[in-house]
């Protein structure tokens, strides 16, 4: 990175600092509302296992991420979303920062393109601004990339910083496992740029470090992880779906479609990112690496088969790929002067267009806020009710909101006699009854939320009929 103490390097920094802040600003906003699924039962597992040490040992399941639950402990099941979800809001503000100065390495314009990208991307404003482990997993990724590449420059001349990579590593995955796909884009990258410049027995030498420091303590964590739950009742995961090439053309398509906001604004990305790879004589390990993940790991989730390779979030790398090569692509072509420079600023203004259009949406939408259902309980039985749920699954989402809403709430399983209020969740396009029957009772829709984009469950609410 050039000297700070330049004028144009002030500028350039102050304009991506103001990218950050508005990237803050979108983040804060998408935070509202009660938590869905997910980051409940995060909440509701924090809560139950007391201690930072049954963080670890009493919490066997994949929607353990493990440094977002001990943030939700330190935090407690009732305070405000807001403050459950600030790990992420502030780790997903600081990847603004960590990608402009990957991307600085590229230019300027490269740089300021890189942090309005990762400001407002859809993709990023939803898993930064919820209380799960992807924003704290993409940060330490980033971190870790940005060591690489640094040393890569001169990888015979200077000290490989292992340590530094090790720290990262562990605590990305501790933030979320899944950044095993974004370590194995970068050895493979960083193998492939040792061999274009040195001898493959060179290469070897200077690769072995780093394939250690990447994954000695990835395999380490996994290890830790998977162990502690064969040492107990065995690893849980929530859900396994059985890998389908239909499921997993659909999830890379959802997911590529919301890191930019919408078909249009995708084609002029992938346009973008097809001129940043193929406009080297000689490939820069920095292109040779956004290429791997936009590429390669969505690929080796097919070939591998890899199971749940249907939900956008396994395939998060390689949209943070995307963005990298749109941003290289575009600030390039913007530099330039003429109409490269044009129709660099009319793919640009496509993109942002489109990411705010689908931010706008994210954020009215709030993941179809559960604190509705509760809201919709408190007008209706101020002193507060029963409600049962259709599946096991809804019991932490309808707790923790009703603990941040001081309303109390008894949640019971679905028997007789009927409890006043019913509440079903679903996902995709599965169906809501429309006045589903309990122990004789017929119910009636009183309240109901679709979730749009990543995240969120669809629901309704619904009272008993007199």
């Amino acid at each position: 990175m050039a000297a700070l103490h330049t004028p144009a390097e002030r500028r350039l920094w102050l304009a991506i600092g103001a990218f950050a802040a508005f990237g803050l600003a979108l983040r804060i906003a998408a935070g509202q509302g009660a938590l869905w699924l997910d980051e409940a039962w995060s909440a509701w597992y924090a809560d139950a296992t007391g201690t930072p040490l049954g963080v670890f040992l009493n919490i066997n399941h994949d929607n353990n991420h493990h440094l977002n639950t001990l943030w939700l402990q330190l935090v407690g099941a009732d305070a405000p979303p807001l403050v459950q979800r600030a790990l992420s809001i502030l780790t997903g503000t600081a990847a603004v920062f960590v990608a402009a100065m990957i991307a600085r390495r590229q230019g300027a314009w490269p740089a300021l393109l890189a942090a309005l990208l990762f400001a407002v991307s859809p993709m990023l404003v939803t898993y930064g601004a919820e209380a799960r482990g992807y924003a704290p997993m993409l940060l330490a990724l980033l971190l870790v990339t940005l060591i690489v590449l640094q040393w890569l420059d001169a990888p015979s001349e200077r000290p490989l910083h292992a340590g530094g990579i090790a720290i990262a590593v562990v605590l990305g995955m501790l933030a979320q496992l899944t950044m095993i796909f974004g370590l194995a884009a970068i050895a493979v990258a960083a193998g492939a740029g040792l061999l274009l410049r040195m001898p493959w027995r060179s290469a070897l030498k200077q690769g072995l470090p780093l394939m250690l420091a990447l994954f000695a303590p990835a395999l380490g964590v996994i290890a830790l992880v998977l162990g502690i739950g064969a040492a107990q009742d065995g690893f849980q995961f929530g859900n396994i779906d059985t890998f389908s090439p239909t499921a997993w053309a659909e999830g890379l398509a959802m997911l590529l479609r919301y890191a930019v906001g919408g078909p249009v604004a995708l084609a002029v990305a992938i346009a973008l990112a097809v001129f940043a790879a193929t406009r080297f004589k000689s490939l820069t390990s920095d292109v040779i690496l956004f290429v791997t993940m936009t590429v390669a790991v969505p690929l080796g989730l097919l070939v591998l088969q890899f199971g749940n390779g249907g939900m956008p979030r396994y395939h998060l790398v390689g949209g943070i790929g995307l963005l990298m090569l749109a941003a290289v692509g575009g600030g390039t072509l913007f530099a330039r002067r003429g109409a490269a420079h044009w129709i660099a600023a009319a793919c640009l203004v496509t993109i942002t267009a489109g990411a705010l259009i689908a931010d706008r949406s994210i954020i009215e939408n709030r993941r179809a806020d559960p604190s509705l259902a509760i809201e919709a309980m408190q007008r209706r039985a101020p002193a507060g009710t029963a409600v049962a749920v259709e599946r096991d699954r809804a019991f932490a989402v309808l707790e923790i909101a009703a603990l941040q809403a001081d309303y109390p709430l008894v949640i019971e399983e679905a028997r007789c006699p009927a409890a006043r209020f019913l509440f079903i969740d679903r996902d995709g396009n599965q169906p809501f009854p429309a006045q589903p029957q309990r122990c004789g009772v017929r119910f009636a829709t009183v309240a109901e939320s679709e979730a749009e984009g990543l995240s969120g469950s669809h629901w309704q609410l619904y009272q008993a009929i007199p």
